[in-house]
C-alpha cells in the first residue's frame, strides 16, 4: 500500500448537444491517493483547476482502483497558476454565478475587475459580452467579442468549453466576418471536424456568401456522410436561392 502512486487522473467520456450535432466530449479529474487504514481501501480526493484539494473525496477498494483511474508517474508535479492568475478566475467565477442569476449589473462590475488584473482574458471578456447581451447593450457586446476574435488563445484547450458558442454567438448578432474567421482558425487545428465545417457554412450563407458555404457543408459531409442537419442545411439553402 505504501507504493501507491500519489496522483491519479480519471477520464470520463461524454456527449455534448443532441442530435445530428452531438459531439464527443472528453473531461479529466485529477485526485490525489491516501492510504486508509487495514490497506484495502484509498480515499481519492478530489483536485480544483489549481490542483488544490477541493473537500470532495471518495474511498474506493484498492482493488477497484486501476478500473477508473489511471495513476500519473512518480515525477508527476501539478503545474501552479500564478497568484494574479488564481485572483482571476475567483473574481470571474463570482461574475459567473451572477451572470447565471440574471444579475448583470454585478456580473459587469466582476468581470470588469477581472479584466484589470488581465485585459486579454479569454474567460472574462467572453463572460462581459454575454453580460452585455443580457443588459440589451448589442453593441458593448459587439465590441466586446471583435477584441475576443482577435485573442488566439479562445482556441486554447483549457478554452475549449467556450470557443463553440463563441462562434454562434457571433453568428446571431450578424458578425458573419468575425465568425467565420474565427471557425477558420479553428479548422486549423481540427480541420476533420464536420460541426466546425457546418457552422462555418451556415455563417457562409447567412453572410451572403452561398458558394463559400455550400463547399463548408459539403466538406462536413465528405467527414460524415450521415450528417443529416447539413444535408438539411443545403436543401435549405437551394430552396432559398431559388426564391430569390
Amino acid at each position: 500500500m505504501s507504493d501507491i502512486a500519489k496522483y491519479w487522473i480519471e477520464i470520463i467520456h461524454s456527449k455534448v448537444g443532441t442530435g445530428d450535432t452531438a459531439k464527443k466530449a472528453t473531461m479529466e479529474n485529477f485526485w490525489i491517493a491516501e492510504a486508509v487504514a487495514g490497506g484495502e481501501q484509498v480515499k481519492m480526493t478530489l483536485l480544483d483547476d489549481n490542483y488544490s484539494p477541493t473537500g470532495y473525496a471518495e474511498v474506493v477498494p484498492l482493488a477497484e482502483l486501476g478500473k477508473r483511474f489511471t495513476a500519473l508517474p512518480a515525477n508527476f508535479k501539478p503545474p501552479r497558476k500564478d497568484p494574479d492568475q488564481i485572483k482571476i478566475d475567483q473574481i470571474t467565477a463570482r461574475a459567473e454565478r451572477h451572470l447565471a442569476k440574471n444579475e448583470y449589473n454585478s456580473a459587469e462590475f466582476e468581470f470588469s475587475n477581472a479584466l484589470k488584473l488581465n485585459e486579454d482574458n479569454v474567460r472574462a471578456n467572453f463572460g462581459l459580452g454575454q453580460t452585455y447581451l443580457g443588459m440589451g447593450e448589442t453593441e458593448k457586446a459587439k465590441e466586446v467579442f471583435t477584441k475576443l476574435v482577435s485573442i488566439d488563445e479562445v482556441l486554447s484547450p483549457d478554452n475549449k468549453h467556450i470557443f463553440n458558442e463563441f462562434g454562434m454567438q457571433l453568428r446571431k448578432l450578424g458578425m458573419f466576418d468575425e465568425a467565420a474567421g474565427h471557425y477558420r482558425k479553428a479548422l486549423t487545428i481540427s480541420t476533420g471536424d464536420e460541426n466546425l465545417w457546418f457552422n462555418m457554412g451556415r455563417c457562409l450563407f447567412e453572410g451572403g456568401k452561398p458558394k463559400e458555404a455550400v463547399e463548408a457543408l459539403r466538406k462536413a459531409l465528405t467527414i460524415n456522410g450521415n450528417f443529416a442537419e447539413a444535408k438539411r442545411y443545403i436543401l435549405y439553402m437551394k430552396q432559398n436561392m431559388a426564391k430569390n
